[in-house]
């Protein structure tokens, strides 16, 4: 019997009124407050962490294709490889027979 009224007690919220927590509703509030603002804070950093990653992620793929598309370009830049495009494009120009000339200024 006992046992019941104590179940009666917590399931019908008289508990509430004798173990003094209306006392201290000010307090009860202020760490409801405080928990939710803690999981607020929590989901904001974890979708910041989720946002760097998506990015970190992107920074990688562009580095690679930066990486990539350099080698490429300086592939096609040396001599060689321009010569034969350009004689692939039926181009007329020839490469030159001479070393460049350096001309000095006297002041």
């Amino acid at each position: 019997m006992a046992q019941k009224n104590w179940m009666n007690e917590i399931l019908g919220g008289q508990i509430l009124l004798h173990s003094g927590i209306l006392q201290h509703a000010r307090f009860v509030l202020f760490v409801f407050v405080l928990v939710i603002f803690y999981i607020a804070l929590n989901f904001s950093v974890e979708q910041s962490l989720r946002i760097e990653r998506r990015n970190n992620a992107e920074l990688k793929h562009l580095k690679s294709d930066y990486t990539s598309k350099a080698a490429k370009l300086q592939y096609h830049s040396k001599r060689g490889e321009v010569e034969i495009r350009l004689q692939k494009l039926n181009s007329t120009l020839k490469p030159p027979v001479n070393p460049p000339a350096r001309i000095i200024m006297e002041e």
